[in-house]
């Protein structure tokens, strides 16, 4: 059973409203059929479909063989979802190795994929962030991640799920929603664009400056890039990890006077945390033109071409 007899009573209620799928039933989720963020109540109805596949990421190899929520398949983000020939930054897969992750996770062109993890989901929205690169269409996030699921009675298994291979093929390789270091340059005082810093406001101000990507050695510069606005990732949810309502999150957005009319660059300090914000304001409030820069600090702050800003008292 994977819930107590409590949740299996609301799931029966879920179940009787209707199931989703390529055969035609319209999905049932707390948030909407329609909806990229599914619940837990959702995600127990639809977690033995064959076209549905459940991803979990953020925890070490370890972690995951001890306790994960039944069906799910592994991906460690460190060394899977980073593109072994960048040392410099976390880029974004190249398209053979994405195929070859996907077609070992069993994933084909219609398969609903489902991400969570137990880190306010910032790693699901960079996995998220890859595949609609690659353009792959039905992509979901659990809201809240395993703590929600938890919370909710969902019982977690140590029973790895074996999966067929497929043979998976990109939609396509032009990465719409990447930037890079040229783009964000460009960017830089033009009317209509906003670059959002995702980091913690003591690195955004200069108070703090970040490392090197996979090293402790000190960015060669700090700060942030000039004209950018401040949304720390974190604070896009809620203490329990879901996320913040679209009303509260387009407030804040508005009061930086950031909307749906201009052009929007995330970066943070390795392309990870800015995930969430591109998610946000791409798949939440409808922002039609936003790309996350994937470079990030890791980059840009050991660039001989590129301006930081430092606040006066730093």
């Amino acid at each position: 059973m994977i819930f107590c007899s409590a949740i299996r009573l609301r799931l029966t209620a879920v179940v009787l409203v209707g199931l989703a799928g390529i055969s035609g039933v319209t999905l049932v989720s707390a948030q909407g059929s329609d909806s990229v963020l599914v619940s837990p109540d959702w995600l127990a109805a639809n977690l033995e479909r064959a076209d549905v596949r459940l991803i979990d990421l953020g925890k070490r190899a370890g972690e995951f063989e001890s306790a994960h929520i039944p069906s799910a398949q592994y991906v460690d983000w460190r060394t899977d979802l980073a593109d072994p020939d960048n040392r410099e930054h976390f880029g974004v897969l190249q398209p053979d190795a994405f195929e070859a992750l996907m077609s070992r996770l069993g994933i084909d062109a219609d398969t609903t994929v489902v991400l969570y993890d137990s880190h306010s989901n910032r790693v699901a929205a960079r996995a998220f962030w890859t595949l609609r690169n690659y353009g792959h269409s039905d992509i979901r996030i659990l809201d809240g991640g395993a703590p929600a699921w938890e919370a909710a009675g969902g019982e977690l298994t140590a029973e790895v799920m074996p999966v067929t291979p497929t043979e998976y093929r990109v939609g396509t390789a032009d990465h719409p929603y990447r930037a890079d270091k040229v783009d964000v340059q460009a960017a830089l005082g033009r009317e209509n664009f906003e670059i959002v810093d995702a980091r913690a406001p003591q690195f955004y101000t200069g108070e703090s400056g970040g490392s090197r990507f996979g090293s402790d050695e000190a960015n060669a510069k700090i700060g942030r890039v000039p004209g950018a606005q401040n949304f720390f990732w974190a604070d896009h949810v809620n203490e329990d990890g879901t996320y913040k309502s679209t009303e509260e999150l387009r407030a804040h957005y508005e009061a930086l006077g950031i909307t749906p009319d201009e052009a929007v660059i995330t970066y943070c300090h390795i392309g990870l945390q800015a995930s969430t914000p591109w998610f946000v304001l791409t798949q939440l409030l409808g922002y039609p033109n936003v790309r996350l820069y994937d470079g990030s600090m890791a980059e840009w702050a050991n660039a001989d071409d590129t301006e930081l800003v430092v606040d006066e008292n730093n």
